[in-house]
């Protein structure tokens, strides 16, 4: 009865662990679980999801950009259309009869050298050309020039010669009297603190007479024959200039810089030299009769045959030049023993050569 009933209980319980309501049989491996299908089909279907999305973004993003880069295409052809047009048209009006309409062709050519500095040297030479034929005789009965020249001359003169390239300001024989390109350098407005940019321009033959140039950039400016007579030139810089022949008549070249300067056979009788930088400066054959150097620096200056009769210089200043025996000095300095001595050493240089 016993060992029935015991078998009767262990068939109850293994059919109990068969059925999952109890513990496994001693021994037994426990199974592994089977895959979650239902968890797995909605993880796939996230990430497709979410994959689908980022595609269409980044399509949707290239098609954006495309349109823009279309757009500024469209937008930058266009604005290169309306500058062809308006630059075009400011030329066309250079040749008109009123005075009134060719400046206006002045001042558009000037906004287009300001909105596009790639055509900065283009219309900065055309500017030059109108000057050149615009001012290329004297003005009528003597008088300023007319108020077009002035305004081109303006322009060229005050523009950012940063972005000039192979522009050089050719003005060469034009006829420019009592033009008024100084500056003000105690002003404290900008504009009329601003230099004249004149470097390296070609000013021969120009008349430049009664002008106003103080503070003008002048370096290596081509000034041979100019008329520069009662011309305001304080504190100019012509460094490396040429005005060989010039006519510095009466010429105010206070504090002006004039290192290296190339001056032989100039007029600058009644010039203001006072604190003048004359520094190796060509004085070959110059007329200086009757000049005061004062303050001027003249060291390593080239002074032979250089008229100096009734000059203002002092003993030092000639010491620190080059002279010869064609140069024409105060009787009191042509009997100075020191003078006479560097005559004669560069007599027997020039021998020697």
């Amino acid at each position: 009865m016993r060992n029935r009933r015991s078998q009767q209980l262990h068939r109850a319980v293994r059919r109990a662990s068969r059925a999952g309501n109890g513990p496994p049989p001693a021994g037994s491996v426990p199974r592994r679980p089977g895959p979650d299908w239902p968890r797995l089909v909605e993880l796939t279907s996230v990430l497709l999801a979410s994959v689908v999305a980022v595609l269409s973004l980044w399509f949707s993003d290239r098609q954006v950009s495309n349109q823009l880069r279309i757009a500024r295409d469209e937008l930058s052809t266009t604005k290169e259309g309306q500058i062809t047009e308006r630059y075009t048209a400011a030329v066309g009006q250079l040749g008109e009869d009123s005075v009134d309409v060719r400046l206006g062709g002045i001042y558009a050519l000037q906004r287009n050298m300001q909105d596009r500095s790639r055509d900065h040297p283009t219309i900065a030479n055309v500017l030059a050309a109108y000057l050149r034929t615009h001012a290329g005789t004297p003005p009528k009965g003597g008088k300023q020039a007319p108020p077009d020249v002035l305004a081109a001359l303006d322009v060229i003169s005050g523009r950012n010669s940063a972005h000039d390239g192979s522009f050089v300001p050719d003005l060469r024989s034009t006829h420019l009297p009592g033009v008024e390109l100084g500056w003000d350098p105690s002003s404290p407005v900008a504009a009329d603190r601003r230099r004249a940019q004149l470097r390296r321009a070609i000013l021969r033959d120009c008349d430049l007479r009664d002008a106003h140039l103080s503070g003008a950039d002048l370096r290596g400016a081509r000034l041979a024959r100019a008329d520069l007579a009662n011309a305001d030139l304080r504190g100019a810089d012509l460094r490396d200039a040429t005005p060989a022949r010039a006519n510095l008549r009466d010429a105010d070249l206070s504090d002006a810089t004039l290192r290296k300067a190339d001056l032989r056979g100039a007029d600058l009788r009644g010039a203001d030299l006072w604190g003048t930088d004359l520094r190796g400066a060509v004085l070959y054959r110059a007329n200086l009769a009757g000049l005061t150097f004062g303050e001027a620096r003249l060291d390593g200056a080239d002074l032979r045959g250089a008229d100096l009769t009734d000059a203002g210089i002092s003993r030092d200043h000639i010491l620190s030049v080059r002279i010869d025996s064609e140069t024409k000095l105060p009787p009191r300095l042509a009997r100075d023993p020191d003078v006479r001595a560097r005559i004669a050493r560069a007599e027997a240089e020039n021998d020697g050569f």
